[in-house]
């Protein structure tokens, strides 16, 4: 196992906030619109899947087949979800993906699956280190030839660089609704990250929204517009570790 690292310590206002609404977020994933989202993800991933798989960030919901050939390792830093967990044959444990507590070269494959765009912090700096950490552990324990999936919410180019010029603001005002950060990446810049790490990415595929139209299951699930009228793209990313 590799030690926590002080200077990566989570997020404590992201933990906390989950941990408030760690059961109504299991529950909503069972929406038939969120569902349908995740099922259309699943047909992409799970053909692929095989060995000691990861899934980072999973919220204790994981939803991958396990047999003989395939094991299934859930991971969340916030101890509710896995409490609560209802993946069947999963082993839970408790961790933070900036600093994974596992031993280097050992996952075949890593799913990290809207997970991203809440590794914030209260500058944009750090924002970017938290991020740049996570892929740093996601190739550190992934196997040569193995293969990460990232799942995650992403806005064109010029969006996030609106972002990255709005950040102070965007925090600030969150904080003040007790809401905490998110940032979303554009796939060219995350993918240029993973470069920067050894992950080559394979493949980028836009995975329709469907039906969906809750903007958030986390921050505002109270707001509700057709996510497919929106810049906001949910993402399959693979790269494969050189």
């Amino acid at each position: 196992m590799t030690p926590a690292d002080p200077n990566r310590r989570p997020d404590k206002s992201v933990q906390s906030y989950f941990r408030k609404i760690h059961l109504d977020y299991q529950e909503s994933v069972g929406r038939e619109t969120i569902a349908g989202v995740h099922e259309r993800i699943r047909r992409e991933i799970e053909p692929r899947l095989q060995g000691l798989v990861l899934d980072i960030g999973s919220g204790g919901v994981p939803d991958h087949e396990t047999n003989a050939s395939r094991t299934v390792i859930s991971l969340d830093n916030v101890f509710e979800f896995l409490k609560n967990a209802k993946g069947k044959n999963v082993l839970n444990i408790v961790g933070d993906i900036r600093a994974l507590p596992l031993k280097g070269n050992t996952m075949d494959r890593i799913i990290i699956q809207f997970v991203i765009h809440h590794l914030t912090a209260s500058i944009l700096e750090k924002n970017l280190r938290n991020v740049r950490n996570a892929v740093a552990e996601s190739a550190r324990v992934l196997k040569k030839g193995g293969q990460v999936f990232i799942v995650d919410s992403m806005v064109p180019l010029s969006l996030e660089y609106l972002q990255r010029t709005n950040y102070i603001v965007s925090y600030h005002l969150l904080k003040a609704l007790n809401k905490p950060m998110v940032f979303f990446f554009s796939a060219k810049k995350f993918c240029r990250i993973l470069e920067d790490h050894g992950l080559v990415p394979a493949r980028v595929l836009n995975i329709n929204w469907g039906t969906m139209n809750e903007a958030s299951q986390a921050l505002f699930p109270w707001l509700r517009f057709p996510l497919r009228y929106t810049p906001v793209r949910c993402m399959l990313i693979s790269a494969v570790k050189a």
